[in-house]
């Protein structure tokens, strides 16, 4: 029988595919969205026009960051309002720049969001020209709230409208808009913590004290292109912190900082700043790749087993023994990667994660059976 005949073809997939759906499926899964709120519209001039920004995850998330373009020559932004946001606390306050024609936002939500949607900020604009005008996001960024910061930004949505020149109309008074109530964010007041660079469970992870036990602490990871990662923890009963350097961070240098909130929203100053060196290539890929790259070697491995038993069927004894051994390795293969999810389920992780990590030792496992079966059962 043929070593690549249709029938084994078939065996392969079988084999392949489930492993890619469950390694794959999760990133798509998880994605979430920024949009804008209303994504299209007729107006005139004159008209007041509200948008929201809207954050969009079906995995719970505690940070959104954002920065928008808007048509200049079409619409004028009157203000930006925070009121109603699902973000309770701010690391860079919305801001218009009417130079770069660009609104800035940048916040956390403190208990972090559950999914679904909400609005971010709101945008209060005035048709001031003819035209069609586009928002467009120039960039943005939601992350998870599963204490390792990971981006889980999939689609940036703008919005375009459309304004004609006003019509004649019997003058009436414009109608108020609704005011709702903004919470101000309390200057710092706080005493500002001391990080330094230390250890857990045998990992990198930022050491923090200060004078405000229970306090929320939030680090701001810093790349070198400007990119932002956020982490959320708590200090203890001391007032001290330990937090894990997150494992999603890719290869690079990075500036980290840490602010605490009460719960009231009064916040520290910002604390010294400490470098933190992320070298190993893998960093570069999530978990979920470097997993899917392991188990695309061991299925290497069982396609050069299946050549090598094919080609040996009538050879000497030693061909089988490399067999056996290469079986053995194969075995090894899956204990390392075992251990590795073992050590990573260990650490305190969100309940959600931890259920994660429990399907994943089960589909290794089930994995593991399957390749050991189809070695000791080749047959062409």
């Amino acid at each position: 029988m043929r070593l690549f005949s249709r029938e084994n073809i078939v065996k392969v997939f079988k084999t392949v595919v489930p492993f890619l759906l469950f390694v794959l499926g999760p990133l798509v899964a998880n994605a979430a969205a920024l949009s804008i709120s209303p994504s299209s519209g007729n107006f005139e001039v004159g008209n007041r026009v509200v948008v929201k920004v809207i954050a969009t995850s079906n995995t719970p998330f505690n940070a959104v960051s954002g920065l928008l373009s808007f048509p200049s020559a079409v619409f004028s932004v009157e203000s930006v309002s925070k009121a109603g946001s699902i973000l309770d606390f701010w690391v860079t306050q919305p801001t218009v720049s009417k130079t770069a024609n660009t609104i800035r936002f940048e916040g956390v939500a403190l208990g972090g969001f559950p999914g679904s949607s909400g609005a971010v900020v709101t945008i209060n604009l005035r048709a001031i020209n003819p035209g069609t005008g586009n928002f467009s996001f120039q960039s943005g960024q939601i992350l998870a709230n599963d204490g390792e910061g990971t981006d889980i930004t999939g689609n940036l949505i703008g919005a375009t409208f459309s304004v004609q020149q006003a019509t004649v109309k019997p003058k009436t008074p414009e109608p108020k808009p609704e005011v709702i109530p903004e919470e101000i964010q309390p200057e710092p007041t706080l005493r500002a913590p001391e990080i330094a660079l230390g250890a857990k469970y045998g990992a990198q992870a930022i050491v923090g004290t200060s004078e405000y036990p229970g306090a929320q602490a939030l680090l701001t990871f810093v790349a070198t292109d400007g990119t932002k990662i956020f982490i959320l923890g708590e200090a203890d009963l001391e007032g001290e912190f330990t937090l894990l350097v997150p494992s999603s961070l890719r290869r690079g240098t990075y500036n980290v900082t840490a602010v605490l909130v009460k719960a009231d929203k009064t916040n520290s100053e910002t604390s010294n700043m400490i470098i933190v060196k992320i070298g190993n290539i893998l960093d570069d890929v999530g978990w979920e790749i470097s997993l899917l790259i392991l188990l695309l070697i061991l299925l290497i491995l069982y396609l050069l087993l299946r050549i090598h038993f094919h080609l040996g069927q009538d050879l000497d004894k030693n061909i089988k023994h490399e067999i056996h051994d290469a079986e053995n390795v194969v075995h090894k293969s899956f204990d390392i990667l075992r251990e590795d999810i073992i050590d990573y389920d260990n650490q305190k992780l969100p309940l959600a994660e931890h259920k994660r990590m429990t399907g994943i030792k089960k589909d290794i496992s089930e994995a593991e059976k399957i390749i050991d079966k189809k070695i000791k059962n080749i047959g062409f």
